[in-house]
């Protein structure tokens, strides 16, 4: 590292040095040949290169240490009942639903400004997006149906019929499948992405809501949030119900660990979150957090996860090396977060007063 740094530091001095000689050289001469000018200009830029690759040896891919506390950055407007908020794909834009307004919103990660407001026929609830960020699938409450917004124009570009209220949106990592989680329906819809088209609808035995897929795509995971357990469906063998695993009561929403291996799970009513061995399907812990936990996410090293506990008006901090919340900060009625890609940055969707707050995850 230390190397790195002062190899940079020299290498400007060495480029100049090197200009300058043939400078000198060619003035006994009269002028640089254009030969000697393409060589000039081709070391300059050889070091230039050599100069930002060690500068990015320096940065880390994301952010790592303890976290100790939360620290708000900025807020940011919208209208009435932010339901969700997600980080769109490549982490430059900042993708609101904001159900009451029929609308979502799309800022700028970086500078906070808000660069499109999209109108929509219903209250929209949950999104997720084609792999390249240039589509979302976004539900809407009362419709039966997910629309397709292009998000580059603002346009709503398709849409395809679900289950009755449908809820949370998941796309798996190919850009292959979108599924649905049907709320008064029990069922999940699965669609075909490429067509456009729905394929089919699976039965589950209770009310489905938060959704992950595998690393690989070839499994669906589903809290049953009118029950105890996940469903975990085979994606591969044609979409069909595989096993129930068991995590807790009332579980609402789920995410899974960087390396693939462990799931965590939100339990509503309980206020608690459950460790899952993914592969075993067997329970790690149960780890108490706030009244009605709702929306988690997790940082990209993997040791912390942040919570929403919407009836204490809370996000917690959860340590998942030591299996305990280890602090909490107040916000209003938190429903929905997100954790940006380099864990720096905590994304919390406030139900009331409508607004997203940005906080700085401090280490």
């Amino acid at each position: 590292m230390h190397f790195a740094r002062l190899y940079r530091s020299i290498l400007p001095v060495l480029a100049i040095f090197l200009v300058l000689s043939l400078a000198a050289c060619s003035a006994s001469r009269g002028s640089l040949t254009e030969t000697e000018k393409a060589e000039a200009e081709e070391a300059q830029a050889e070091e230039a290169a050599q100069e930002e690759e060690a500068v990015q040896e320096e940065i880390p891919a994301f952010a790592t240490g303890p976290v100790t506390a939360l620290r708000p950055l900025t807020t940011l407007y919208v209208e009435a009942g932010p339901k969700s908020v997600e980080l769109m794909p490549g982490g430059g834009r900042i993708f609101v639903n904001d159900l009451y307004a029929h609308k979502n919103f799309i800022f700028d990660a970086i500078t906070y400004q808000k660069l499109m407001v999209i109108p929509l026929p219903d209250e929209p609830v949950e999104t997720d997006f084609s792999p390249d960020g240039r589509y979302a699938w976004v539900s809407l409450y009362n419709s039966s149906k997910v629309v397709i917004v292009d998000t580059e124009s603002g346009a709503i570009v398709g849409s395809v019929p679900t289950g009755s209220i449908p809820k949370e949106v998941a796309v798996s990592p190919d850009g292959r499948w979108v599924y649905v989680a049907n709320w008064n329906s029990n069922t999940v819809t699965v669609i075909d992405a490429a067509a456009r088209a729905r394929l089919k609808d699976i039965p589950v035995y209770g009310t489905p809501r938060g959704m992950c897929f595998s690393p690989q795509g070839d499994r669906l995971y589903i809290c049953i949030m009118g029950g105890s357990a996940l469903t975990e469906v085979d994606v591969a063998a044609g979409h069909v119900v595989a096993r129930q695993i068991p995590c807790g009561q009332n579980p609402r929403h789920l995410v899974l660990s960087p390396d693939g291996n462990t799931l965590y799970v939100s339990n509503n009513a309980p206020g608690t979150v459950t460790v899952i061995d993914r592969l075993s399907g067997s329970t790690l812990a149960t780890i108490k957090v706030g009244r009605m936990a709702r929306t988690l996410d997790i940082t990209p090293d993997g040791a912390y996860l942040f919570v929403c506990n919407y009836d204490d008006g809370t996000v917690g901090c959860v340590d998942i090396a030591a299996r305990k919340q280890v602090f909490t900060y107040a916000t209003s009625k938190p429903i929905g977060l997100a954790v940006d890609a380099r864990g720096e940055r905590l994304f919390v969707s406030n139900y009331a007063p409508p607004q997203i707050t940005v906080l700085q995850i401090v280490r």
